[in-house]
């Protein structure tokens, strides 16, 4: 009896805190898609990137987006609720990126743009592994 009370009260607790399973991530992490959006930091880095720290960005493409920078490449991360919504965006996305050089990419339910605005990465590498290093 007692070890089923204590599993309620964990449930409950859980359920007042916002805990998860690590899909579509926590309130700690910057709001409901954090912990998507900090696995694909965590990619980026881990394959020898460097991003910049991402900044809450308001953008037609999603209502939660964050932007910054990796190397001197714009980067914008959007969560979707499901990832046929984040593949659905990827248009808005290229509209974001615009003339310059770019891609926009679904990967699960994140969206990533990049955009070379400052023409820092005129082979693409850059780009080029951000969406490859990106967790699907």
């Amino acid at each position: 009896m007692r070890g089923i009370s204590i599993l309620i009260a964990s449930a409950i607790a859980c359920g007042a805190i916002g805990c998860d399973k690590g899909k579509g991530g926590s309130p700690g992490l910057g709001g409901p898609g954090g912990g998507a959006r900090e696995g694909v930091v965590e990619a980026w880095k881990k394959g020898g990137l460097t991003p910049s720290p991402l900044t809450a960005a308001q953008t037609p493409v999603g209502k939660d987006c964050q932007s910054g920078t990796v190397g001197a490449v714009d980067v914008l991360v959007c969560v979707y609720p499901t990832p046929a919504e984040a593949k659905a965006a990827e248009e808005a996305g290229l509209a974001w990126v615009g003339d310059t050089t770019g891609a926009a990419q679904a990967r699960g339910a994140v969206l990533i743009a990049a955009a070379d605005r400052r023409k820092s990465d005129p082979s693409g590498r850059t780009i080029n592994q951000l969406m490859k290093l990106a967790p699907k």
